[in-house]
C-alpha cells in the first residue's frame, strides 16, 4: 500500500502552473505574430503613396534600417548580459543540484557556447547543401541546353558557309582574312564578357549574407522543380533556427515581468527584419503572394519557438524531471541570441568601428534595456 502511495505521489505534479505567466506568453505570441505581419506588409502600403520617394532616397532609407538593426542589437546585448545569462546560470545550478552534482565546472557557459557554435555549423551545413543542389540544377539545365544546341549550331554553320561563298565572289582573300580575324577577336571578347557575367551570377554569397532577402530571391525565381523547392525550404530552415530559438527564449521565462521584457526586445528585432523583407519585395517588384508567404513564414517561426517554450516551462513547473531540458534549451537559446547579435546584426551592419552613429544606436539599445530591467526588478 505504501509502495502504491509513493508511486502515486511521484506522478502527481510538484507544484501548480502560474497561469498569469502562461497568459502573458500567449498574449506575447499573438502580439509578436501580428506586429511581424503588419511590419512586413507595411512597405506595400508605403509603396502605393511614396514610391518615388522610396526609390529616390534608397540610401537614406537603407541607412536608417541599418541603424535600427544596430539598436535592436543593443537591445539583445542588454537582454543577454543583464537577464538571460544570469537566469541560465540559475537554471543550470538548479539542474546540477537536482542531479546531485557538486562540480564547479562552468556548465552554463559551456552550453551557451554550444548553442552559439551549433547555429554556425548548422548554417554552414545548410549552405553547403544548398550549393550542391544549385550545382545539380545548373548541370541539368546545361544538359537540356546541350540537346538543343547541336541543331542550332548546324543551322548557323550552314549560313556561315553560304555567306563565305558569297564573300569570296565579292572580296579578296586578304580582306576575308582581316574580317575573319576581327570577327574572331570580337567573338572572343564577347565570350569572355559573357563568362565573366555568368561567373558573377553563379558565385555564392558569403555566409553572413544568408538572410531574408535571399529567401525572397529563391521563392521568386520561378523554379518549379523539386530541387528549386528544396532550395527554398533550406533557406527557410536556415532562418528557422534564429526565429524558433528567439521565441523559445521568451517561452521559457518563469516570471511575468520577464515575459513582457522579452516580448518587447524580440518585437523590435523581428519587426525591423520583417519591414526589411517587405521593402526588398517591393523594390524587386515581386509577386504579392510571394511576399505574403515570406512574411507569414517569418512570423510563424517565432510563434513555434514560443509554443515549444511554453510546453517545456509548464512541464518544468509541474514536474522536476523537466528542469534538465528546460535549463539546456535556455542555454542553447542564449547562445543563439549571441550569434544573432554578433554575426547577424553587428558584423553585417557595423563597418568595424568607423560609424559612430551606429555604435551610438547600439549603446542606446543597451541602455534602454538596462533601465527596463532595473525598473522591472524593483
Amino acid at each position: 500500500m505504501s509502495g502504491f502511495t509513493s508511486r502515486h505521489h511521484s506522478q502527481m505534479p510538484d507544484s501548480e502552473v502560474d497561469m498569469d505567466v502562461v497568459v502573458a506568453k500567449i498574449i506575447s505570441l499573438v502580439v509578436l505574430t501580428v506586429l511581424t505581419v503588419l511590419f512586413g506588409l507595411f512597405p506595400c502600403r508605403l509603396m502605393q503613396y511614396f514610391a518615388k520617394t522610396i526609390f529616390k532616397r534608397k540610401k537614406i532609407l537603407d541607412y536608417m534600417l541599418s541603424s535600427l538593426k544596430c539598436f535592436s542589437g543593443g537591445v539583445f546585448l542588454g537582454t543577454c548580459f543583464l537577464h538571460l545569462i544570469p537566469e541560465t546560470r540559475t537554471k543550470i545550478d538548479q539542474m546540477m543540484s537536482q542531479i546531485r552534482s557538486h562540480s564547479t565546472y562552468p556548465v552554463a557557459e559551456l552550453l551557451t557556447m554550444a548553442g552559439f557554435f551549433g547555429v554556425i555549423f548548422t548554417e554552414h551545413a545548410i549552405r553547403a547543401l544548398y550549393k550542391k543542389l544549385q550545382e545539380m540544377t545548373d548541370h541539368d539545365r546545361e544538359w537540356t541546353e546541350s540537346e538543343i544546341l547541336p541543331t542550332t549550331h548546324s543551322t548557323i554553320l550552314k549560313s556561315d558557309i553560304e555567306g563565305e561563298i558569297e564573300s569570296r565572289s565579292l572580296h579578296s582573300v586578304q580582306n576575308q582574312d582581316i574580317e575573319s580575324g576581327s570577327n574572331e577577336v570580337s567573338m572572343m571578347n564577347e565570350s569572355e564578357d559573357t563568362k565573366e557575367i555568368m561567373d558573377m551570377e553563379i558565385e555564392p554569397a558569403p555566409l553572413q549574407d544568408l538572410e531574408v532577402k535571399q529567401v525572397v530571391t529563391e521563392l521568386s525565381r520561378g523554379d518549379d522543380s523539386s530541387r528549386g523547392h528544396m532550395r527554398s525550404v533550406l533557406f527557410i530552415t536556415a532562418l528557422s533556427f534564429h526565429g524558433v530559438f528567439e521565441g523559445m527564449a521568451l517561452g521559457l521565462q518563469s516570471l511575468e515581468s520577464n515575459v513582457w521584457v522579452l516580448c518587447f526586445a524580440i518585437s523590435i528585432h523581428r519587426g525591423i527584419l520583417a519591414f526589411g523583407i517587405g521593402l526588398q519585395h517591393m523594390r524587386n517588384d515581386e509577386k504579392h503572394s510571394t511576399m505574403v508567404f515570406s512574411v507569414a513564414s517569418f512570423a510563424i517561426l517565432a510563434a513555434v519557438g514560443i509554443i515549444i517554450g511554453i510546453a517545456i516551462s509548464t512541464g518544468a513547473q509541474l514536474y522536476t524531471d523537466v528542469n534538465v531540458p528546460n535549463a539546456i534549451l535556455q542555454s542553447l537559446a542564449t547562445g543563439t541570441l549571441f550569434y544573432i547579435i554578433f554575426f547577424d546584426i553587428l558584423f553585417k551592419e557595423m563597418d568595424g568601428n568607423k560609424d559612430v552613429k551606429k555604435m551610438s544606436c547600439t549603446f542606446v539599445g543597451f541602455a534602454v534595456m538596462a533601465v527596463i530591467f532595473a525598473v522591472t526588478r524593483e
